[in-house]
């Protein structure tokens, strides 16, 4: 397994951005005197992380650098900031045209990185959740799976929000991201929109603790995907909104990524 950490220059940001990326190879087992070489160029999984993290809050909270070397798999982790992964035209922080296309665009370019869709997976945890449907229903054309652990699915409620002193219901911080709240259902902010309007829907990986203040809204999404004969697997598992939830769900995905 190689890491890689370092910055890159991202026009739809107009800045320069953080990220981490693992590669499956070099997988040199030094005391059995063997080596195992993953075929070239790789399986990609884009992983998103949640509010307040950062491209290295994964390999901090989670073994997905093991799992990748185990599963032959490349991940690359972008920082997202608090954006929820979408385009604010305002500060020019295009965060879901970065993800959805500029990235792959600069990954591939650097690394072995396979350039076909069967081979190319979005997912993410809580806010990265929410990112991982909007953009992989979005730019449906780049990506053949989703995964959505905890996602932050919180569209249908946000323009109810009035708690300015808590940021989880902070009406002005989420207009800072989403613009007027009234607009939000509807437009491409909105999965169940996107569900709507997708021409080809990637398949759809939802994972959610039983125990997470967030499983009602999930569990509310999966009944509307079936409801439109969309294709999805959910599990609803023991557990809360944790990083050992999110662990065990991203190495489903990855598992369901090769299924």
């Amino acid at each position: 397994m190689v890491l890689f950490r370092g910055d890159i220059k991202s026009k739809c940001l107009q800045r320069r951005t953080s990220i981490s990326v693992i590669l499956p190879a070099d997988n040199i087992h030094f005391l059995n005197g063997t080596e195992e070489i993953v075929p070239k160029p790789y399986k990609t999984l884009y992983l998103l992380h949640g509010l307040y993290g950062s491209d290295d809050i994964f390999l901090a909270n989670t073994s997905v650098q093991k799992f990748a070397e185990d599963n032959g798999i490349a991940i690359v982790i972008p920082c997202g900031d608090n954006s929820f992964y979408i385009d604010n035209e305002k500060s020019h922080a295009y965060y879901g045209e970065y993800v959805g296309c500029e990235l792959l665009d600069i990954t591939r370019n650097i690394f072995p990185l396979s350039d076909k869709r069967e081979d190319t997976f979005i997912a993410g945890f809580s806010m990265g959740g929410y990112g991982a449907i909007r953009n992989g229903l979005k730019y449906y054309e780049n990506f053949s799976k989703i995964g959505m652990i905890s996602a932050a699915l919180i569209t249908d409620d946000i323009v109810n929000y009035t708690d300015n002193n808590n940021v989880l219901k902070s009406r002005d911080f989420y207009e800072s991201i989403f613009g007027d709240l009234k607009d939000v259902i509807g437009s491409d902010a909105d999965p169940k929109y996107l569900i709507n309007n997708c021409p080809d829907i990637p398949d759809i990986f939802m994972a959610c603790g039983i125990d997470d203040f967030l499983f009602e809204k999930n569990a509310d999404f999966y009944r509307f995907l079936k409801e439109n004969n969309v294709d999805a697997t959910f599990i609803g598992d023991d557990g809360e909104h944790t990083w050992e939830f999110c662990d065990k769900y991203v190495k489903e995905f990855i598992k369901h990524c090769f299924d």
